[in-house]
């Protein structure tokens, strides 16, 4: 608590070029990059350089993580505010801290804000991530499988691939070994790779971005169940009025797998 980070970057344009490659086969729409970072790209900028030997045991990085040890960790939900647009090939950085630390009996939740700079010195994006810090291996949970009530207006299907997580994996910097290490994911009682958290709303951002030219002001999203690799998923929209969408993620059974709010 009270400490801040500051994470320099070059916003390179190769690297979101890499990122769009990677989302080609699973969109119709196929928009080629324009002078700034796409919705939902900045997850591959900013991101710690850790070295090998100050990673925790599953390859996470372990600055954030509160005083108590723990051995797993979990992204179930965030915020993210975008502002002024992040232009590419500039310098700009990131200013990270630990808004709250929450001791919830047997796990932690910890809330780290972050800022996004711009090279002329604006707010480009502010974000919130919520990280559940917890020692219990995964089961799977009936409670968990929640359904959605509301019917979309909007779908598309997808089935997020290994291939597609290694490369995201790859293009964050995130050496999390549960996104790209079968066996060891299997040891944590997974039936397979988790997909990123961040992955989830990239997918979502591209869709909704696909369908409309709206500019998007806000997005606040919850991940309600790990979605894991080769999972068949379907995208849903449904619109609350002229300035906000409801869109969340569910599975053949419509299960839900997250939720979230896009305000325009």
């Amino acid at each position: 608590m009270g400490k801040n980070w500051v994470l320099n970057d070059f916003v390179s344009s190769t690297a979101s070029q890499h990122l769009k490659s990677s989302l080609y086969s699973y969109f119709n729409v196929q928009r080629p990059l324009q002078e700034f970072v796409p919705n939902g790209y900045h997850f591959i900028y900013f991101n710690p350089k850790s070295e090998e030997s100050e990673l925790s045991f599953d390859g996470y990085d372990s600055h954030q993580q509160p005083n108590q040890p723990f051995k797993r960790r979990v992204w179930i939900g965030g915020e993210i505010q975008f502002h002024n647009d992040l232009k590419f090939n500039k310098q700009a950085f990131c200013v990270e801290s630990i808004d709250s630390v929450k001791n919830l009996r047997t796990n932690s939740l910890v809330s780290i804000n972050r800022e996004i700079i711009t090279s002329d010195g604006d707010l480009s994006i502010f974000e919130k991530r919520n990280l559940l810090y917890l020692d219990k291996l995964y089961k799977h949970d009936v409670l968990m499988d929640k359904t959605q009530d509301l019917i979309p207006e909007y779908t598309h299907e997808l089935t997020p691939t290994d291939i597609l997580m290694f490369r995201f994996s790859a293009l964050t910097f995130n050496s999390h070994k549960i996104h790209y290490d079968k066996l060891y994911a299997a040891k944590e009682g997974y039936p397979d790779i988790l997909m990123q958290g961040p992955l989830s709303v990239v997918l979502l951002l591209e869709w909704v971005t696909s369908l409309n030219n709206l500019k998007i002001k806000s997005f606040e999203y919850k991940n309600v169940k790990p979605i894991f690799g080769n999972s068949p998923l379907k995208l849903c929209l449904k619109e609350s009025n002229q300035k906000e969408i409801r869109v969340w993620i569910e599975g053949p059974k419509r299960e839900i797998y997250m939720t979230g709010e896009i305000k325009f």
